[in-house]
This record gives structure tokens, C-alpha cells and sequence, in this order.
């Protein structure tokens, strides 16, 4: 039987326009077949978009397990259509308060859907999401509830780069509206690559107006270091280790005794499995940003498991990989510049003439660096090249700046700012370019918010970060040479493509954007917890103004500035703070009672 008229009446007086979309584009999106249990089911391309034994026993059990995380208040977003049992399911289910939503991709899908099942009497409960990308996420970010996304895997596949899409414009409009204040506690390596990006993510939370707790690891080098000093590779290597776990330890500590809404580690932080799984137990809340090439350093696989959420800066193979070794939540977030440091900068005629060539390159020694960069020597040009690990570089000791010492960020931003045409050739442990050319290293950003002109080997990601007049890219080292020649003879070409590069980075590119967006997808994930704080939720004046709130409790709040953060101990310092001499009302002894509470159970070790 078609059930698509009644169906789509008690959609008329809300959803005209869904309605006469619907009507006008007719179903076969989804193969219709019976199913074991007699109700039918679906398949798309030879896939079950449902069971093929019992579609509502398995949406029911889907959605049973949606209840485990969704909370009072917030509305669930569902990704996935199909023949919408899951979504029968929920409504049934929801929690008090809460609200539902379904993103329908498609039309048609939603014509099979509405075609061969009566779904008249709940149809009209859910807000139904329709449209492009934009339009939907604009739609969504109307909503002043708090979101919790529930993916339906077998239907959602079918849509999946619309999802991803939504996803982002929906984590871009949520990065410009966040108004609340965390306490986020910073855990860096103790050297390495990672360090000063770690440094950055400081820098750019706190001006996001967030506190930060930096737990820098750099101090502990000189003791690591040590430990290597005269002793066989398997003795270093534990003494090396046993020093990083009582690392890990002094990091517990240091949360314990101020602890934070969102512990966020950098690659190689010292944080081993077991400390992270105690946090966990102890309800903190974990996120590891990755900013290494998955493939060469490979820890990641035992401490997948470990963090709540990873960000990389590699996407669908990484995020695959991750995803099997045990990581929950896996989001892509690459690289980025901080302005502050990253700039254009006059130079005086002796800096110009220390750091200034023709060509140049900064960075380590790795094997495809060593065996491309003598073909791009030449007479026809200057060239320098700063950085360490060149030991036994002979053919290129004569243009190694500093005897190969490592230089610091500062040398390197006159360097960019020196030089006519640097290169940006990205490491890998092959012979010549990276034949996997799935992540941008943070020299790219950099450079380009230098306003320095560079030549870059082409990366996949590259369409979705940089427009092609923004950046000259190669393919083949080969090309190297004649767009080293052909560039330095057009010094007008060099600074338009330039500063074309850094207005990019400007408006996308920042560490400011990347710990905004990250706090965006957190906040999405965890919309009772991070989200309510980042929202400003947790804010006095937002408090107050809740209809739930007591007379006694709101009358507390006021005593607070509206735009200050709030929690528990706060209210109970005010109490103590303006209690003395008086008989203390019913409210605020509650509340002195919980927060006496909260105290003595935060202990973490």
C-alpha cells in the first residue's frame, strides 16, 4: 500500500515546502524487500539499510543505546533516513524535554520512506532538516537547545560527505557563538616538533578568553637527555620510559589539585595508557591533537583507546586506523600560523644580509631532503640552508648555514621574510616526494602568514585549505629548477601570490580558528558539559534567567557579573563569603552541603 498522501498531510500546515519537494521528485533511491519478520526492509547498491531479519528490533536496540548519552533539553540529530524505523524508535524512547530532528539529504529517500510505511501519527514530532549543507546547518544553529548528533550507520553511509559537510558548517557557526569560558590544562612533550605547537595552542586559547593551565614538559629535556648519556640502547630506553611515566604522574597531580574542564595533550605528551584511563575513571575529559604523520611515529595504536576525543591532521586513513585501534571520536583538524609570531618583519641591511638568498631551506635532514635538494643548487643562484640533522651531507655543506645547529622560531621568520623563494619540500622516508601526500606541515601556514613567497610539493589536502593563486605547488622535483628561475624573475608575481597566502591564513588558518573549531566539535560531542560551558550556559546571567531556577538561586547569581562562569564552589564562597552573622536559608545550606561534597570526592590520586 502507499501511504505518501496521509503521510505527507500531516506535513503540510509545518513543512509546505518539504511536502511539495517530495511530491515533485519521485522514490527509488532504496530497494524495498520484505523482510524475515514480514515488516519491510531496505537495501541500497546491494547493502541493508535495516535488517533483513527484524528492522524494528534492531531499531529499537539502536535506538535504546541513543539513551545512554542523550539528555533532557538537548535535541538529537539524526543522520540517516532509510525507512526511518530508528526514528519511530526514539520518539518513542526520547527523555523528557528532549526534542528530535532528522536531516534528510535526499527527497527521494524520504519519498520511499513516507511511501511504504503509515507514519501519520508521529511524523508531525520531529523537526525534519532539509536542503544544502548550509541551509540546514543554519536551520539547525537557529535551535537555542544544545545538539547531540546520533549517526544511523547502515542509512547514513548513504549521505555520508553531506553529513561531513553539515557537520562543518554547523562546527564554523558554532566556533563564531562561543561565549563561555573553560579552564583547559595543556600537557606538551618534553621536546620535539610538537612543543612549540603546543605553545601556540596556549597562546590562542587564551585569547579566546579561556584559562589555561600549561603543563610544560620542556624543563624535564635536560633529564631525559641524561639518561641516554653512555648507556646501552635497551637501558636507555627503559630508563627513558620510567622517567615519562613519573612525568605522567606529576600531570595527574597538577589536575588534581586544579582540575580542568578538558585536558588537551600534544603529540608525544607524556601521558601513558594507564594515567589516561585513571582520568577517565575519575570523569576527566581527554583530547590528543596529533599533529604527526600517523604512519611514521605509530604509538598512537596503544593509546588509542585512551583519549576521548583525537584530532589529526591526516583524514580518511588516519581516522580509519585510529578508529579500529579503539578511538571513540576522530576528527580531522589540520595545521595552522600564529600571527603573533608568524609575520612580515622589516629587517635591518645586516639581518638581510645574514639570512637573505635567493633560495632557501629550513628543516631537519630526512632522506628525500638529502637526496632532492642538491639538484636544485645552481649557479644561476643563491641558496642557504638552515636546520639540523645534515651530518654527512657533503654535497650540501657548502650552502649548511650555522654548522647544521638548530635554530629558533624567530631565525627562522627572518629567514621567510629574507629570502625571495623559499622551498617547502615535506619529509618522508622515500627518496623523493611523499607518494602518500595526505597531511600539510605547519612550515606551509607559516610561511604564508610571513607573506613569504614558497614552492610546496602538492599535497591532496591542499584543495580544501589553499586556492591555487595563493600558492605555486609542484609535482615533480624535476620542475623545480625552472620555477626557482622563473619566479625570482618576477618579484610583482611573488608578493601578489603572497600576500594572497597570508590574507588566507588570516581569515582561516590560525591557531585561534583550529582551537575554536576544536572546542566546537568537543562541545558538540559532550553539548551537556563542554557545550553548555562554551555556549556560556554556565554564565550568571544566562543562570538567572532560567525559568527552573529558585527565586533564592537566581537572587545567589545576581551577586555575580552576567558574563562571569559559575559553578557550585562558586555560589558556596558567596554564601560563606556574605553568610556571617545571619541564619543561613534552606537553599543555601544545600548548596554549602554539596559543595562540601564535590571537595572531598575530587581527589584524583
Amino acid at each position: 500500500m502507499n501511504y505518501l498522501a496521509q503521510n505527507l498531510e500531516g506535513l503540510r500546515t509545518r513543512y509546505p515546502a518539504l511536502v511539495q519537494t517530495t511530491q515533485e521528485n519521485s522514490g527509488g533511491l532504496l530497494t524495498v524487500v520484505p523482510s524475515r519478520e514480514g515488516s519491510p526492509s531496505a537495501t541500497h547498491e546491494g547493502r541493508w539499510v535495516h535488517s533483513g531479519y527484524d528492522p524494528r528490533k534492531e531499531a529499537q536496540a539502536w535506538a535504546e543505546a541513543q539513551l545512554l548519552e542523550w539528555k533532557a533539553g538537548e535535541l538529537g540529530v539524526v543522520f540517516g533516513v532509510g525507512l526511518l524505523y530508528h526514528v519511530e524508535a526514539l520518539i518513542a524512547l526520547k527523555p523528557q524535554g528532549a526534542m528530535l530532528a532528522v536531516v534528510v539529504p535526499h527527497v527521494a529517500e524520504f519519498n520511499d520512506a513516507a511511501s511504504i510505511r503509515p507514519m501519520e501519527a508521529w511524523i508531525n514530532k520531529v523537526e525534519w532538516v532539509w536542503g544544502t549543507p548550509v541551509a540546514m546547518a543554519e536551520q539547525l544553529a537557529t535551535q537555542s537547545a544544545p545538539l547531540r548528533f546520533m549517526t544511523y550507520g547502515p542509512a547514513a553511509c548513504l549521505h555520508a560527505e553531506v553529513h561531513r559537510d553539515l557537520e562543518v558548517e554547523v562546527r564554523r557557526i558554532a566556533a563564531t557563538k562561543q561565549g563561555g569560558r573553560l579552564h583547559v590544562a595543556v600537557v606538551g612533550p618534553i621536546y620535539g616538533g610538537s612543543l612549540p605547537i603546543a605553545r601556540h595552542a596556549v597562546a590562542a586559547l587564551e585569547s579566546l578568553g579561556h584559562r589555561v593551565s600549561w603543563l610544560d614538559q620542556s624543563p624535564h629535556r635536560a633529564s631525559y637527555d641524561l639518561f641516554a648519556s653512555g648507556r646501552e640502547p635497551r637501558h636507555r630506553l627503559m630508563m627513558q620510559s620510567r622517567f615519562t611515566d613519573l612525568l605522567s604522574l606529576s600531570v595527574v597531580t597538577n589536575l588534581a589539585e586544579d582540575p580542568p574542564d578538558l585536558v588537551l595533550a600534544l603529540a608525544q605528551a607524556p601521558l601513558n595508557l594507564a594515567v589516561l584511563e585513571h582520568l577517565r575513571k575519575k570523569k576527566f575529559l581527554t583530547a590528543m591533537w596529533f599533529v604527526e604523520n600517523y604512519r611514521h611515529l605509530t604509538y598512537w595504536q596503544q593509546l588509542a583507546g585512551g583519549y576521548d576525543h583525537w584530532f589529526v591532521i591526516q583524514q580518511a586513513s588516519c581516522v580509519d586506523a585510529l578508529t579500529r585501534a579503539g578511538a571513540r571520536h576522530v576528527h580531522y583538524l589540520p595545521m595552522a600560523a600564529d600571527p603573533a609570531l608568524h609575520r612580515p618583519l622589516g629587517l635591518t641591511e645586516a639581518e638581510q644580509a645574514e639570512y637573505g638568498a635567493d633560495v632557501s631551506f629550513v628543516g631537519a635532514g630526512y632522506a628525500n631532503r638529502r637526496t632532492v635538494l642538491p639538484g636544485w643548487l645552481s649557479s644561476d643562484w643563491s641558496f642557504k640552508l638552515w636546520g639540523n640533522e645534515w651530518d654527512g651531507a657533503d654535497d650540501l655543506a657548502s650552502v649548511l648555514q650555522r654548522g647544521g645547529a638548530r635554530i629558533d622560531t624567530e631565525t627562522c621568520i627572518k629567514v621567510f621574510n629574507a629570502t625571495a623563494v623559499n622551498l617547502n619540500l615535506h619529509s618522508c622516508a622515500g627518496d623523493g616526494l611523499d607518494p602518500e601526500a595526505d597531511f600539510v606541515n605547519p612550515r606551509t601556514f607559516e610561511l604564508a602568514a610571513c607573506g613569504a613567497f614558497q614552492l610546496v610539493d602538492e599535497r591532496s589536502l591542499f584543495p580544501d585549505l589553499f586556492a591555487p593563486k595563493e600558492m605555486v605547488r609542484f609535482n615533480a622535483t624535476a620542475d623545480v629548477p625552472s620555477l626557482i628561475r622563473t619566479w625570482l624573475a618576477d618579484s610583482s608575481g611573488r608578493r601578489e601570490i603572497a600576500a594572497a597566502g597570508r590574507r588566507r591564513v588570516l581569515a582561516q588558518h590560525t591557531y585561534t580558528h583550529r582551537m575554536s573549531e576544536l572546542l566546537a566539535v568537543i562541545g558538540m560531542r559532550e553539548p551537556d558539559r563542554i557545550g553548555a560551558m562554551v555556549r556560556g550556559d554556565r554564565n550568571a546571567g544566562i543562570l538567572g534567567q532560567r525559568t527552573d531556577a529558585p527565586p533564592e538561586l537566581a537572587a545567589l547569581l545576581r551577586r555575580f557579573p552576567p558574563g562571569q562562569r559559575v559553578e557550585l564552589k562558586d555560589v558556596a564562597a558567596q554564601i560563606k563569603a556574605n553568610g556571617a552573622g545571619r541564619e543561613l536559608a534552606r537553599e543555601e545550606l544545600l548548596i554549602l552541603m554539596l559543595d562540601s561534597y564535590r571537595a572531598e570526592t575530587r581527589d584524583l590520586v
